[in-house]
């Protein structure tokens, strides 16, 4: 008789939940194993969860919170939950991805499901049960009468602007790390009205459905989320994960595999010990990048903020054809604190335009040292209104070697702290209020999004920081400069 594989642990590494008084997620698992569905334990608790309801019949849980390592099925039971509530109980569910592909997948998981099950197939309204649009998919079900209109599920991948003026009872939210405060500000709010006051209903819930972000994820609100259950302030808010602690020695395989077990609810079921042994050993020069991906580990980065909203960048985003024609110019230049960096952007203003920034060049001048940053400078400083530098000794160096050639003073500024704040609050603020453009650049993207603010000064100022903050550091300069210098050699007739 074969031996049973080994399961991963269903109990989860962290788990911060209130008290409830009833549920019906044994019951709804046992319907839909019943239809042929065969669930892991740790999904039948989830469903136990999201169930889970107070004496007067409302939510138990108005926020609900599943974090695990991916491949762990996290999005299983919510998706018979979806179905269950639309179909079952009326509820009008939004189903909400990042990605887009994730957005198709999840819609036709769900309408497979529904059509092969006859039970679910014969609650769908006539004629317009399954909605398949593109952008804007849906499953619509008849009410408990079976002629009225009942609930649905609606799928959409997220945007800042989705969702709005809609109504929710439900909404699922998968890819939650990817989750920035400006799309949860077009989501959240359609719960509101979700139902009467008086009404009898469990009233509104969301549920987040993620992975620990990378270091160059955008999203906020999940780490936030994360951050808050972890504190001694959790709120009413529950929160469910599967994660390792610390970041394991991948040199230890019999260690490490153990934990990949108490981690992975889906190991023995869906994931094979053999295949995660090559994990291991393919990851061993990252181990920081295994931890994440394949434990459930979250970085103490993970709970870093940019200082540029992410959202709000990529809304500034424009394309190289749409760039504003050229006008008063200005350079930024940020020698990075290591010296072995240099990174140069450049800001621009034209009449009855946004002003507008693009990154020139971000380069390691370990061996080229900085005489090309002054020849730079040179041969532009009759068709320029100002070069802001910063960088400690080499800027310094720069600064210097500038006047023994004889460039104007007016032409370059020598950035101390106080430029430095400025320069960075005035693209923060820039950015926020949508007043600035720039080239759609995955470096200066990068930058922009993997930068926090670094303290400076004794004031409550701020500069950019991060391994690799130079470029929008550049930015940041260029943008103050040009707004800052009275100095316009377009006015002069020089250019333009």
């Amino acid at each position: 008789m074969a031996a049973h594989p080994r399961r991963g642990s269903q109990e989860p590494t962290f788990r911060c939940v209130g008290e409830y008084d009833s549920s019906l997620g044994p019951r709804v698992a046992d319907v839909f194993e019943g239809w042929g569905t065969r669930f892991y334990p740790c999904q039948r608790d989830e469903l136990e969860l999201l169930l889970a309801r107070r004496a007067d019949g409302r939510f138990a849980a108005k926020t609900i919170s599943i974090s695990k390592p991916r491949q762990n099925g996290k999005s299983f039971g919510t998706r018979k939950y979806a179905i269950w509530m639309a179909a079952g109980e009326g509820a009008n569910v939004l189903y909400t991805a990042h990605h887009g592909d994730t957005t198709k997948k999840m819609f036709k998981l769900v309408k497979n499901e529904v059509e092969r099950t006859p039970e679910l197939a014969a609650l769908l309204r006539p004629g317009e049960g399954i909605y398949k649009q593109r952008g804007a998919e849906g499953i619509y079900f008849v009410g408990a009468d079976g002629r009225s209109e009942g609930g649905c599920i609606e799928f959409q991948t997220r945007t800042t602007g989705g969702a709005r003026g809609e109504t929710y009872q439900i909404i699922v939210v998968d890819e939650a790390q990817e989750l920035t405060y400006d799309e949860w500000d077009a989501v959240k709010p359609t719960t509101l009205a979700s139902g009467e006051v008086d009404s009898d209903d469990a009233g509104p819930q969301m549920i987040y459905l993620g992975t620990p972000p990378g270091p160059k994820c955008p999203g906020d609100v999940f780490r936030d989320m994360h951050e808050r259950a972890h504190s001694d302030d959790p709120g009413d808010a529950w929160w469910v994960e599967w994660a390792a602690d610390a970041v394991p020695d991948l040199g230890d395989v019999e260690e490490t595999l153990e934990l990949a077990y108490r981690t992975n609810p889906a190991m023995g079921y869906r994931i094979r010990e053999d295949v995660m042994l090559d994990a291991i050993e393919g990851y061993r020069a990252r181990p920081d990048s295994y931890a994440r991906e394949y434990l459930g580990w979250w970085s103490p980065l993970a709970s870093f903020k940019s200082a540029i909203d992410p959202a709000r960048w990529r809304e500034c985003a424009i394309d190289m054809a749409d760039a504003p024609p050229t006008g008063k110019v200005a350079y930024g230049i940020r020698f990075d604190p290591s010296g072995t960096r240099c990174a140069i952007a450049v800001a621009t203003v034209a009449e009855d335009r946004l002003p507008h920034v693009e990154l020139v060049s971000d380069e390691n001048i370990t061996a080229t040292g900085t005489g090309w940053v002054a020849d730079f400078i040179v041969e532009r400083q009759m068709t320029s209104s100002m070069f802001a530098i910063d960088g400690r000794g080499n800027a310094d160096a720069v600064a210097a070697e500038l006047k023994a050639r004889g460039v104007q003073p007016r032409s370059f500024v020598r950035c101390g702290t106080r430029e430095v704040i400025a320069a960075s609050s005035m693209l923060v603020n820039a950015v926020r209020e949508l007043a600035i453009t720039h080239l759609d650049d995955p470096v200066l993207q990068e930058s922009a999004a993997t930068s926090g603010r670094r303290p400076i000064g004794s004031a409550g100022g701020f500069g950019f920081g991060g391994e690799y903050a130079g470029p929008v550091e550049a930015a940041s300069l260029a943008l103050w400069a040009v707004r800052t210098s009275t100095y316009d050699p377009t006015r002069e007739g020089r250019i333009g």
